[in-house]
C-alpha cells in the first residue's frame, strides 16, 4: 500500500475532566490504516480516553486509552477501514487527568 494522505486533528489545550469532539470529512474515498497519537508535553497517554465513530458506526467500546496509539509502539495497532467520501469520523477525546493535556491525532490513510 501507498500513502495517500496524513490528516492532523488537534485538541489544543484540553483541561482536566473536559472532552472535545474532533471530526474529519473526505473530499474523496480514503482507507484508514493507522491511528497514531502524541502528546505535546511528552506526559503519559494512559488518562486520555478516545471514542471513535466513523457515521453512525462506532469502533471502541466504549473507549480506548490513547496509549494504544504512541508512535514508538513496537507492533501498532493496524486498522483497515475505508472512509467514504463525505462520511464524518468523529473522535471524542476525553481528559481525564488531572492537568491541562494536547493531544495530536494523527489519521494515516492509504490507497
Amino acid at each position: 500500500m501507498t500513502l495517500r494522505r496524513i490528516v492532523r486533528l488537534d485538541t489544543s489545550n484540553l483541561s482536566a475532566g473536559s472532552f472535545i469532539d474532533l471530526t474529519y470529512s473526505p473530499e474523496v474515498d480514503l482507507r484508514l490504516k493507522r491511528i497514531e497519537c502524541v502528546e505535546t508535553t511528552a506526559n503519559a497517554y494512559n488518562l486520555l480516553f478516545l471514542t471513535f465513530y466513523m457515521g453512525d458506526v462506532p469502533y471502541f467500546f466504549p473507549d480506548a486509552s490513547a496509549a494504544l496509539f504512541q508512535p514508538q509502539d513496537p507492533s501498532p495497532i493496524t486498522l483497515d477501514l475505508a472512509h467514504a467520501k463525505g462520511v464524518t469520523l468523529k473522535i471524542r477525546v476525553t481528559n481525564a487527568d488531572t492537568t491541562t493535556r494536547r493531544l495530536l491525532i494523527h489519521l494515516i490513510y492509504e490507497e
